[in-house]
C-alpha cells in the first residue's frame, strides 16, 4: 500500500469528516489559540523597556535622583555640573500622596514640578487640550481628575492648606502608562514656593526633591560615583528596563501551557478515537495489511490533524490580538505597547505543539486494530511485580532523604531539597499502588452485578483510570504546594514584620495642628467601637514649640545611642508614656509592674540597651527647626534611667525610651501630641478606608497625614480558588476522557448483555458505577495530591520554621466538587437507549 494511500485511510478514519472532523481539529486549535491570545494580549498591555523608561524620567533623560532635603539637592546639582561639564541636570520635584482642594473636598493627586519644555521630559505626559504650565500658579491637570472634578482650563485647583495661593489650570495632560492616574503638573519651583504665597496656614509635606540628567556614558558614570558617595542611588533607563519581570521581557513564555494542555488533549482524544475506529482498522488487518502500515496510517493522520489545527489555532489567535488592541486601551488605562506578533515563539510553539500531538499519537496507536491474538497468548498477564519492585525503592529514596534533611538541617537549602524528595517519592510510592485499591475494589464487589461488571472492567485494564487519577494528583499537589507555600511565606512575613507600626494601626498625623480630641471622635466614630484610641505625643523645646508653623511640626527630644562613641550621631525618639493605654498601643503588650513603677517614680525607661550605660543615659535636643540653618543640638547626661523589658522590633522603629509627662515637665521639657493612634483588632476593608478619608476630612485630616500598616498581604482566598479551580478544571477534564472511554469500550458489552436480558436500567448502572469509582478514586487521588501539596508546603517551609498555612474551606470545595462532577458526568455519559450497535461505524 502506497504511503499517500495509507494516509488518506489514517486521515479518512482517525480524523473523520464532518463535524467529527472539525471537532477534533477544533479541540486540538483550542489550547494554541488561548495560549496565542493571552501571551498576545500581555505583550500589548506590558509596557516596552522604552515606554516604562519613558513614563518614569522621561525620553530624553538618561538618569533620575532624589532626596528629601531641597537644599542637599540643590549642593548636589552644582556639584554634578562642576564633576561632569556639559552633563544636563534639570530640578524634577515630586509628591506622589499631594493633597489639593475641589471646591469642598480634598483630592490626593501625585505631584510633579520641573521645566516642562526640557527636551528631557518629552514623552512623560502628552497635552490633550491647553499647554503645560510655565509659571508659577499655574497647573496643568490629568483629563481623569479634571472629569471626576468637574473641572476645565481656567478653573483653580489649589493646594490643600494654601486656598487662596493661584492655581490656575492651563492645560489637560495624560499619562501614556497611566491615563486614569490623578496627574497634577506645576511649573519649575512651585512646591518650594507654596509656603511663601497666600494667607493659609502652610502644612510641610514630606516630598521628594529630585534631578534629571542627561549626558554620554562617561557623564552617567561621573554622576552614579557622585551619588554613592552620598547615599543615593541613580535610577538610570538600564535599570528600570530591567526592573521588568521575565514574563513582561518574554510573553511568549505563557505560550508553554498552551503547549503541555495540546499534549494532554491529543492524547486523551487520539486514544479515543482508536478505540472509536478500532473496528475499521480490524478490516483492513482482516484483509492483509500489515500493522506497521496500519500504524503508519494512524499516524499520519493524527499528525496531519495536527499540522492543520495548531497552526490555525496561533493564526486565530494572532488575529483575535490585532482586533482587541484597539480596544485594550480603555481596559488597561494606558497605551499599547509596539505590536509584537511573537513570530519566533509562534514558530516554536507551533513547532513543539505538532510534535506534542505526534508524540501522542505514537504513543495511542500502537496497535490501531486491537492487539493481535497471537501477541494476547504470547504475553502473560498484566503483573504488579513492576509496581511492587517501584514501591521499595521509592520508600527507600524517602528514607534517605529524611535522614539528610535531619543531618543537613542547619543548612536551609540542602535540607529543604532533601525534605521535598521525600515527600515526592512518598506520593509516588502510594500512586504506583493505586492499581492495587481498584483489584481490591473490584474483589469486594460481588454484591451487584451493575458495580462487579464495572470495576471488574477497570480491574482487567486499570490503565486509565490510574492515568487520570495520577494527572489528577500531581496537578493538585503542585497547585496546593504553591499556594501553601505562598501563603506560608506571606503569613511569616507578617508574623515577622517590622514597621513604623504595628500591623494594622491607624495613625493621624496632627501636622496641620487638628485638635486630637476631634480626631479621636472621627476615629471612633468609623473604627468598631472599642478600638483603642490613644495620643503619640514627645517632648519638644519651648523655644521651638512656639517658633513651628504646627506643634506637631516641632522636633523632638532624643536620647542618643551610647554602644559607640560619644560622639556618635545616632539617636532615636522619646514618647511619652502616662497610662498602661498608650504603652499597650505603642509596644503591643502590657506593661509589667517594674515598668509602671519606672515611670509612676519619674524615671526614663529605656527600650533598646545601647541608648544606656548603668542607669544613665544622654539626652538631646535640637536648637533650630528642620527649615533652620541652626542645626546644632544640645545634649547632656541623666541618672536614674531603668531599662524595660524586651520589646519588638517595630516598638523600636517608634522610640528608644520613654518617660511621663510629669517627668518631661521637669526635665524642661513642653509635651505635644503629634499623632492619634487607633489599634484596630481586625484588619480594615475598603470601605472603612473610604469612611475615614471623609470622617477626617472633617476634623482637618486629609489622607496624606493617614497611616494605615497594612503590612505584607496575606494570599487572598480568591487566588486559593482560582489556581484550584484550575486544577480542578485539569481533574476533571481527565476524568471526563476517562470515563467517555470507558463508556464507549462498554457499550458493545452492553448490547451482548442487553440481548441476553440485562435490563437498561442496570446497564447505565454499569456506566455509573465506573463514573462513581472514578470520581471516588479522583477524590482519593485529590486527598493525595492535597496531602503532598501539604508534604512539599511543610518540607519548604521546615528549615525556616515557618508554619503551614492553608485555606482549608477552598480545599474541602474542590474535594467535594471532584467527587459531585465525577458522578455528574458518569451519568450524563451513561447509555439512555440500549439497541444494536454492535456493528455501527461512525461516518
Amino acid at each position: 500500500m502506497s504511503k499517500g494511500y495509507a494516509h488518506l485511510i489514517g486521515r479518512r478514519t482517525v480524523v473523520g469528516r464532518g463535524r467529527r472532523r472539525t471537532g477534533l481539529l477544533v479541540l486540538l486549535a483550542l489550547p494554541v489559540l488561548l495560549a496565542t491570545l493571552a501571551a498576545g494580549l500581555f505583550s500589548s498591555a506590558a509596557p516596552s523597556a522604552e515606554q516604562r523608561g519613558t513614563s518614569t524620567i522621561g525620553r530624553g533623560a538618561d538618569g533620575y535622583l532624589s532626596h528629601s532635603d531641597s537644599l542637599l539637592t540643590d549642593k548636589l546639582a552644582a556639584e554634578l555640573r562642576q564633576r561632569a561639564p556639559g552633563m544636563t541636570v534639570l530640578p524634577a520635584d515630586e509628591n506622589s500622596q499631594f493633597p489639593v482642594w475641589s471646591k469642598d473636598h480634598t483630592v490626593t493627586v501625585r505631584y510633579v514640578d520641573t521645566d516642562w519644555s526640557s527636551p528631557l521630559l518629552e514623552g512623560r505626559y502628552r497635552v490633550l487640550e491647553g499647554r503645560f504650565p510655565s509659571d508659577l500658579g499655574e497647573i496643568a491637570v490629568s483629563r481623569a481628575l479634571a472629569e471626576a472634578e468637574g473641572l476645565k482650563i481656567g478653573d483653580s485647583l489649589p493646594y490643600r492648606w494654601k486656598r487662596d495661593a493661584p492655581a490656575q489650570i492651563v492645560g489637560l495632560i495624560e499619562s501614556p502608562q497611566a491615563h486614569a492616574a490623578y496627574d497634577y503638573l506645576a511649573a519649575p519651583g512651585q512646591l518650594r514656593a507654596w509656603p511663601k504665597t497666600g494667607t493659609d496656614t502652610t502644612n510641610v509635606l514630606p516630598s521628594s526633591f529630585g534631578l534629571l540628567v542627561a549626558g554620554d556614558p562617561e557623564q552617567i558614570g561621573a554622576a552614579q560615583e557622585v551619588a554613592g558617595t552620598k547615599g543615593l542611588q541613580l535610577l538610570t533607563k538600564s535599570g528600570i528596563a530591567g526592573s521588568r519581570t521575565m514574563i513582561e521581557r518574554e510573553p511568549a513564555l505563557l505560550l508553554a501551557p498552551g503547549i503541555l494542555v495540546l499534549g494532554v488533549i491529543a492524547a486523551g482524544a487520539f486514544a479515543l478515537r482508536m478505540r472509536r475506529t478500532r473496528a475499521e482498522f480490524a478490516i483492513l488487518a482482516s484483509i492483509g495489511l500489515p500493522d506497521r502500515e496500519l500504524r503508519y496510517a494512524a499516524i499520519s493522520g493524527a499528525v496531519w490533524a495536527g499540522l492543520i489545527a495548531v497552526p490555525a489555532g496561533w493564526l486565530a489567535g494572532s488575529l483575535l490580538v490585532i482586533a482587541a488592541r484597539p480596544i485594550l486601551p480603555s481596559i488597561t488605562d494606558k497605551d499599547n505597547a509596539p505590536y509584537d506578533p511573537l513570530l519566533i515563539g509562534g514558530a516554536l510553539t507551533i513547532l513543539l505543539s505538532v510534535a506534542a500531538a505526534s508524540l501522542a499519537a505514537v504513543l495511542t496507536t500502537r496497535y490501531p486494530a486491537g492487539v493481535p491474538a497471537r501477541e494476547r497468548a504470547r504475553t502473560p498477564a498484566r503483573s504488579d511485580k513492576r509496581a511492587r519492585l517501584w514501591t521499595p525503592v521509592l520508600g527507600g529514596l524517602a528514607a534517605v532523604g529524611i535522614a539528610v534533611a535531619m543531618a543537613f538541617q542547619e543548612d536551609e537549602l540542602i535540607s529543604s531539597i532533601a525534605a521535598v524528595t521525600a515527600i515526592v517519592a512518598l506520593a509516588a510510592a502510594a500512586l504506583t499502588r493505586i492499581a492495587d485499591v481498584l483489584h481490591g475494589m473490584a474483589r469486594l464487589a460481588d454484591k451487584s452485578l451493575s458495580a462487579r461488571i464495572a470495576l471488574r472492567a477497570f480491574a482487567r485494564d486499570p490503565r486509565r483510570p490510574v492515568s487520570a487519577i495520577v494527572i489528577g494528583s500531581v496537578s493538585l499537589a503542585l497547585t496546593v504546594g504553591i499556594l501553601g507555600t505562598l501563603s506560608s511565606v506571606t503569613a511569616q512575613d507578617r508574623a515577622t514584620y517590622v514597621g513604623n507600626r504595628h500591623l494594622d494601626q491607624v495613625e493621624a498625623l496632627l501636622y496641620s495642628g487638628s485638635d486630637p480630641r476631634t480626631v479621636e471622635q472621627a476615629l471612633a466614630g468609623v473604627l468598631p467601637a472599642g478600638t483603642p484610641i490613644v495620643k503619640g505625643t514627645y517632648p519638644v523645646d519651648e523655644k521651638l514649640l512656639k517658633a513651628s508653623p504646627s506643634p506637631a511640626l516641632t522636633p523632638s527630644w532624643g536620647i542618643v545611642w551610647l554602644a559607640g562613641s560619644q560622639t556618635d550621631n545616632r539617636k532615636q525618639t522619646i514618647q511619652v508614656v502616662d497610662d498602661e493605654k498608650t504603652f499597650t498601643s505603642l509596644t503591643g503588650r502590657t506593661w509589667s509592674a517594674q515598668e509602671r513603677k519606672a515611670l509612676e517614680d519619674g524615671r526614663i525607661l529605656v527600650l533598646d540597651p545601647e541608648y544606656i550605660r548603668g542607669d544613665r543615659v544622654v539626652l538631646s535636643k535640637p536648637n533650630g527647626l528642620p527649615t533652620s540653618t541652626d542645626q546644632s543640638e544640645t545634649r547632656w547626661a541623666v541618672g536614674g534611667a531603668v531599662r524595660s523589658d524586651p520589646v519588638d522590633a517595630t516598638t523600636l522603629t517608634r522610640a528608644s525610651a520613654y518617660l511621663t509627662t510629669r517627668t518631661a515637665h521637669s526635665l524642661g521639657a513642653k509635651t505635644v501630641d503629634y499623632s492619634v493612634i487607633a489599634s484596630p483588632t481586625t484588619s480594615m476593608d475598603p470601605g472603612t478606608t473610604e469612611r475615614l478619608t471623609k470622617a477626617l476630612e472633617a476634623a482637618d485630616i486629609v489622607m496624606a497625614d493617614v497611616r494605615i500598616e497594612t503590612g505584607p498581604e496575606l494570599t487572598p482566598p480568591s487566588l486559593w480558588y482560582l489556581m484550584l479551580g484550575l486544577a480542578l478544571a485539569a481533574v476533571v477534564t481527565v476524568l471526563g476522557i476517562t470515563i467517555t472511554s470507558s463508556a464507549s469500550e462498554l457499550r458493545p458489552d452492553l448490547v451482548r448483555l442487553h440481548r441476553i436480558g440485562l435490563s437498561p436500567g442496570s446497564l447505565r448502572n454499569v456506566v455509573i458505577w465506573q463514573s462513581i469509582t472514578v470520581a471516588a478514586l479522583a477524590a482519593l487521588a485529590a486527598v493525595l495530591g492535597i496531602a503532598a501539596g501539604w508534604g512539599l508546603t511543610a518540607a519548604r517551609n521546615w528549615p525556616g520554621s515557618t508554619p503551614v498555612v492553608m485555606d482549608w474551606t477552598a480545599i474541602a470545595s474542590v474535594l467535594l466538587l471532584t467527587l459531585t462532577l465525577g458522578a455528574a458526568y458518569g451519568a450524563l455519559a451513561a447509555p439512555r437507549k440500549i439497541g444494536n450497535t454492535l456493528n455501527r461505524t461512525e461516518n
